[in-house]
């Protein structure tokens, strides 16, 4: 059995948050892609999304952490690879929620999608929320074999 047919999304969303030990900054927004992944069967393409959102949380954590010379060297591909990955993300969750209502689609847009300062601090806890997700997914896996 697998980890979208043994919780409902509520219990994910929450079971993320008891693993990471503390609150998700987009749980809503999470709970509302997982559940429409579960709706219409997107649970391979979800799992796509939380590598993806795993990735590029790596990035940004490497670009906030290291300043040393040879990762500046870096930066100009690290910031190809960031923005790429980005792009990404934002395709793997209209192709998720492109069956759902018109009303979330639109909140997503208008919150997350649409380029500016406020709304990429938004993307970005998001991108979090979900690599979060992923780890919580992998130590599943783990610990059920």
């Amino acid at each position: 059995m697998s980890i979208h047919e043994s919780l409902t999304p509520p219990e994910f969303v929450n079971n993320v948050e008891l693993f990471i030990n503390s609150k998700l900054k987009r749980k809503i927004e999470l709970l509302r892609i997982y559940e429409t992944s579960i709706q219409y069967s997107k649970e391979k393409e979800f799992d796509n999304l939380l590598f993806s959102a795993k990735f590029v949380h790596g990035l940004f954590i490497f670009i906030q952490r290291d300043s040393s010379d040879n990762a500046k060297s870096d930066i100009e591909n690290i910031k190809k690879e960031l923005s790429a990955g980005i792009k990404k993300i934002i395709d793997q969750i209209q192709f998720l929620v492109k069956d759902s209502n018109e009303e979330f689609r639109e909140y997503l847009n208008e919150n997350f999608f649409i380029a500016n300062q406020q709304n990429f601090l938004k993307l970005t806890e998001l991108i979090s929320d979900l690599a979060f997700a992923k780890l919580y997914v992998n130590d599943r896996k783990r610990n059920s074999n």
